[in-house]
C-alpha cells in the first residue's frame, strides 16, 4: 500500500471523492494508491490543506465541548459540534469527529 493510499484512507475518501477533491482523474487516484507512482506536488499540497482543515476543525470542536458536564462514559456518544464547511465530505467529517473525541479523551486518561 502506498503512503498516498494511507492518507486517502485516513481521510475516509473514496477514490471518486479523492479525484473530485484533488481535481484528478479517478484512474490517477487508483494508480497512486496501488503503485509506487507519486502524485504531483500540487496534489500533496491539497492533501496538506485538507489535513490542516481537519486538524484545526477537530481542535475547535474539542474546545467547544462542555467539559464541566462531561464524564468519560460520555465519550462514545457525545455529539460533536463541527464547524460549518461548505461541501464537506463525509470522510473528513468523520476524521474531525474522531480527532476531537480523542482529544477530549485525554482529559480522562
Amino acid at each position: 500500500m502506498s503512503n498516498f493510499k494511507t492518507i486517502i484512507d485516513l481521510f475516509g475518501l473514496t477514490p471518486e471523492e479523492a479525484a473530485s477533491y484533488l481535481k484528478a482523474e479517478p484512474s490517477d487516484i487508483i494508480r497512486w494508491c496501488e503503485t509506487a507512482d507519486s502524485p504531483p506536488l500540487d496534489v500533496w499540497r491539497q492533501l496538506v490543506k485538507l489535513f490542516d482543515t481537519i486538524r484545526f476543525a477537530a481542535e475547535e470542536a474539542a474546545k467547544a465541548a462542555d467539559l464541566d458536564r462531561m464524564e468519560a462514559t460520555d465519550l462514545n456518544r457525545i455529539a460533536m459540534t463541527l464547524p460549518e464547511q461548505d461541501g464537506a465530505l463525509e470522510g473528513p467529517r468523520r476524521a474531525i469527529t474522531a480527532m476531537a473525541v480523542t482529544s477530549l479523551a485525554r482529559v480522562f486518561v
